[in-house]
């Protein structure tokens, strides 16, 4: 389920590119949220779950929202801007960040080992941007804004108050990219000849794939998280990576040079081991809780 999110994802990604074209990235967030809120307010309401809980207004769910509108529109700007492989080989570098983030604000204990993997999956980041280099692309900087975003959101969800659902947490958040999508429009439609007209139809057919291919990823993430162990699922978002490349070269001609192909195997390689190593220590921490009761009655 896990990799068929990726894939799904990775798809979504080239659909938002193609539509990039012909709208802005503040339509395809507006779209987003006005399809991703209905949705989600239902499924809250068919679960006997209220739209309103008064836990919605905790900092915690504050910020993790504010992260997700900063990862999603980062991510729909940059998808606009540069390769769509480019952008996927960044982004991979959100769980090493996430890591860190943990270690930073939330006290959590990591060791020197994933302390070393985060460095090197930085290392692998500067290599794939190469600024100061020929064909360094400054958009690419708007990806790691969205990667920065996408961490932030899955350190501050761990402070969410715990009996909210997600399909609360879910419903608020897309409804929160429609003001914001709200604006953008009104932004960029400032002055542009042909802003206020209609999309055509290949547009409109693009955007409903953008959109039927988000919500049904989405689906597939819940469903593996849910029913599977995280630390043996979570490795599998990497394979949204190898999606991605592909698409880029089928779809839209890319060629991935060396530098990003080293870089983006540094950041996946140092990833995989600090989110093995992190699993590694919790089956240990479980082993040694379990093996206490029966020291205790020895």
């Amino acid at each position: 389920m896990m990799t068929l999110a990726m894939a799904l994802f990775a798809i979504e990604d080239s659909f938002i590119k193609l539509a990039s074209s012909a709208v802005s990235p503040a339509v395809i967030v507006l779209c987003l949220g006005l399809s991703g809120a209905p949705i989600f307010a239902l499924l809250a309401r068919l679960r006997g779950l209220p739209l309103w809980d008064p836990m919605l207004a905790h900092p915690a769910v504050i910020l993790r929202t504010a992260s997700e509108l900063v990862c999603t529109v980062a991510l729909v700007v940059s998808l606009a801007l540069i390769p769509l492989s480019l952008a996927s080989a960044i982004s991979q570098v959100a769980p090493l960040l996430v890591t860190m983030g943990a270690a930073l604000f939330l006290g959590e204990e990591v060791g020197w080992r994933r302390w070393s993997a985060i460095f090197v999956g930085l290392a692998g980041v500067m290599i794939i941007l190469r600024p100061g280099f020929e064909g360094f692309e400054p958009a690419a900087l708007i990806t790691v804004l969205s990667a920065l975003g996408l961490a932030a959101r899955d350190v501050v969800v761990r402070r969410v108050p715990p009996r909210l659902h997600t399909f609360q947490i879910s419903w608020i958040t897309f409804l929160a990219m429609i003001p914001v999508g709200i604006a953008g429009v009104a932004l960029t439609a400032t002055g542009a000849p042909g802003a206020a007209s209609l999309p055509e139809p290949r547009t409109v057919a693009l955007l409903f794939a953008v959109i039927g291919f988000a919500l049904s990823g989405y689906y597939c993430v819940v469903t593996a998280t849910r029913t599977g162990d995280v630390g043996f699922v979570t490795p599998y978002r990497y394979t949204r990576l190898i999606f991605a490349m592909i698409l880029g070269i089928l779809v839209f001609g890319e060629t991935p040079d060396a530098p990003m192909l080293i870089g983006a195997a540094l950041v996946v390689a140092s990833g995989l081991y600090a989110l093995l190593r992190e699993a590694r220590l919790k089956r240990a921490e479980r082993r040694l809780a379990a093996s206490k009761p029966h020291q205790a009655l020895l």
